[in-house]
């Protein structure tokens, strides 16, 4: 807790348009069929015996997905294959080196997806990742001081804060799609899902995130450092 409390209060001071010039990325699983996202609901039974149960796969096929958020566009989405392990030499050649180099390097825009705008104003930006030991390897490293003019250095994230990162709302939000239809056959059906339900996330979705970023940092300082509920 006493890195995330040191993170918050050098950043006590910083204003929304100020977390607008971080650039959040970050990985995620999603399930074929996965459970619903039930963690806000409240089941009323007079015992755990009338309560209907939840069949569930045990090992369920899954995803890996990489993606970026700004606080008016979204990069592509990477797909990790099945088995894929994120290596160092992964993230940088096929996330960093591929996808996110096209997202900076696209000449237009479609929709939610980063073209320019993005990172139009890059003498700005900080490119923003978590403490995996693939983002904190040497190679990865000097990738970033490579090739971005600005980025948070390995130690400069606090372990263990997916609360601070309004990306976390992005990947609920994915989720929340899955819950609202149907069986998901295969993993491709999967995949184009998550892209329609990325491509819908409006401006104003990341931009009203990146304006409760202040709250979200006073609120981790009240708490000592503590975890944000939600």
């Amino acid at each position: 807790m006493a890195a995330r409390l040191k993170f918050c209060k050098e950043r006590v001071n910083w204003t929304a348009n100020d977390w607008k010039n971080i650039l959040f990325t970050d990985e995620s699983p999603f399930e074929l069929n996965h459970p619903p996202n039930r963690k806000n609901d409240c089941v009323w039974a007079r015992n755990a015996l009338d309560v209907e149960p939840v069949q569930m796969v045990k090992f369920p096929k899954k995803i890996q997905v990489w993606g970026m958020m700004s606080h008016r566009a979204l990069s592509e989405l990477h797909f990790i294959p099945v088995g894929q392990t994120v290596s160092a030499e992964y993230y940088v050649s096929e996330i960093l080196g591929k996808t996110l180099m096209s997202t900076m390097n696209r000449k237009r825009e479609r929709g939610t997806v980063v073209e320019r705008k993005m990172l139009k104003n890059m003498s700005r930006a900080i490119f923003q990742q978590d403490g995996a030991p693939a983002h904190t390897a040497n190679m990865t490293q000097n990738w970033l001081r490579s090739n971005l003019k600005s980025f948070w250095a390995k130690g400069t994230w606090p372990a263990n804060s997916p609360d601070l990162s309004p990306i976390e709302n992005i990947w609920s939000i994915l989720k929340d799609d899955l819950d609202s239809i149907g069986e998901i056959k295969d993993i491709k059906m999967l995949e184009n899902r998550l892209k329609t339900a990325w491509s819908n996330i409006s401006p104003e979705v990341l931009d009203k995130l990146m304006d409760g970023m202040p709250k979200q940092i006073h609120k981790c300082i009240e708490l000592s450092g503590g975890y944000i509920g939600k």
